[in-house]
């Protein structure tokens, strides 16, 4: 997932403008508390930070360890007080997990559109073989997330499938605690193809019954306190 598909800029004057007020929002609340957020492989991280210092256009912000972690992976973070009319986008010039310590400029508005979705999406490792099949025939690929309502499927060869298909889609999940898969298959409609080259990401959403919607709860269930724990080992 692209930390670009997370958000959709909120331009108030024009970029440079935008930049320079946030920065001097932050600089004359240097005392304030602020919360940081980012998404793991889909997971949502929040922890308060406060700022350090702010330098010619760059903000050293004191951070937690879990939150370091993630700043590193995505070279980004959300930063979220009511001191601003949007929550902000900023990217990340440096940062240390053992000194919490990340410094971040270019900072614009943002909405951030993930939090629109109605059930959170998590990243599928490794991505299992995921077969469409619809009545322009059978397409297969690679899972990429999912969530109760939808799922992102990588395909490496262009296909027929146009945006408004429906489709049943089949793959295997793991269950960590029996340590077997099992197989889902859902009814699908292709709501939007992304990506000028291979692999294209198919994006749908589902149907589920009682019975899948509760083995895919609980794959999600199971697959977070996977990456919580991949976190706390990496930020140690």
């Amino acid at each position: 997932m692209s930390v670009d598909d997370l958000y959709s800029t909120r331009i108030q004057k024009t970029f440079d403008e935008d930049n320079a007020e946030i920065i001097s929002i932050m600089k004359a609340n240097s005392k304030a508390r602020f919360k940081l957020l980012n998404y793991y492989k889909g997971l949502p991280l929040t922890y308060p930070a406060e700022i350090s210092s702010v330098d010619r256009g760059v903000v050293d912000m004191a951070v937690k360890e879990e939150q370091a972690f993630a700043i590193e992976q995505n070279r980004s973070a959300f930063i979220r007080s009511t001191l601003f009319k949007h929550d902000v986008f900023a990217q990340s010039q440096y940062v240390n997990i053992k000194k919490r310590a990340a410094f971040f400029a270019k900072f614009s508005y943002v909405e951030i559109m993930a939090e629109r979705r109605n059930f959170i999406r998590m990243t599928v490792e490794p991505n299992p073989h995921t077969i469409i099949e619809s009545e322009l025939g059978a397409v297969e690929g690679k899972l990429y997330d999912l969530s109760i309502s939808g799922l992102h499927i990588l395909v490496e060869n262009s296909s027929a499938l146009e945006i408004g298909t429906e489709a049943l889609v089949s793959f295997l999940l793991r269950d960590i605690e029996q340590e077997q898969n099992f197989k889902v298959t859902v009814p699908a409609k292709l709501i939007n193809i992304k990506g000028n080259s291979m692999p294209y990401s198919y994006i749908f959403n589902i149907t589920v019954d009682k019975t899948t919607e509760r083995l895919i709860s609980k794959y999600i269930f199971q697959r977070q306190l996977e990456i919580i724990r991949e976190i706390k080992d990496a930020a140690c």
